[in-house]
């Protein structure tokens, strides 16, 4: 049987110098390509809507140095007020104890209720000071309920140390304890003036 694509079974063909066999040709749709399309591939559930903006008005505004200090200085007031009355008291031992005539034993029994004393009043000035440091930490934040209350506790906490001033300057050895109850004084005006500077008002919501 004779194939007709065959060249060798059909010489007549390809009598002619020069003609050759036609190639085989692809019919255009499908034509071989060397490029590799991918189609994407759309998910409903992979998209997201776009975000809104944030305008600067609505960003919040930068922490002011003057309240990074008050809040400092809130908590140094603090500290230096737990320290006020042991102080005045381990200060004024041999006050309290008096100069009579006492035995060794009773005098390390009066040293020792002094120290008791010096201790429990430490401690109790710890209680009290303690809502002054946790306020000071939130006026960090900006919040003005904070700067309220920080407020009303510093008036009743000079309140406080006048009267430990007055008993303080009528004490035997009364320096230590009149310079504390000066700078708890005076770190506390200086607190409140800060929290209520115009760049703190700014900041503070």
């Amino acid at each position: 049987m004779t194939d007709p694509q065959n060249p060798w079974q059909n010489p007549d063909q390809y009598a002619q110098p020069g003609q050759y066999p036609q190639q085989h040709q692809y019919p255009q749709q499908h034509q071989p390509t060397s490029q590799y399309q991918v189609q994407p591939v759309h998910n409903p559930a992979w998209s997201m809507a776009p975000l809104n903006p944030v305008l600067p008005e609505e960003m919040a505004p930068p922490r002011p140095a003057t309240i990074t200090a008050a809040m400092w200085i809130w908590i140094a007031a603090a500290v230096l007020a737990v320290a006020v009355w042991p102080v005045l008291v381990i200060g004024n031992t041999e006050s309290l104890i008096g100069s009579g005539n006492v035995t060794e034993e009773d005098r390390s029994a009066a040293e020792l209720g002094v120290t008791t004393l010096a201790v429990f009043a430490g401690f109790g000035m710890l209680v009290a000071a303690a809502p002054y440091v946790a306020f000071a930490v939130v006026l960090r934040n900006g919040q003005n309920w904070a700067r309220i209350l920080l407020t009303i506790l510093g008036a009743l906490g000079s309140l406080t140390m006048i009267g430990t001033l007055l008993f303080a300057v009528r004490a035997d050895s009364w320096q230590p304890g009149v310079v504390l109850t000066v700078l708890v004084l005076g770190l506390t005006v200086a607190a409140v003036v800060l929290q209520f500077m115009p760049a703190s008002n700014r900041y503070v919501r």
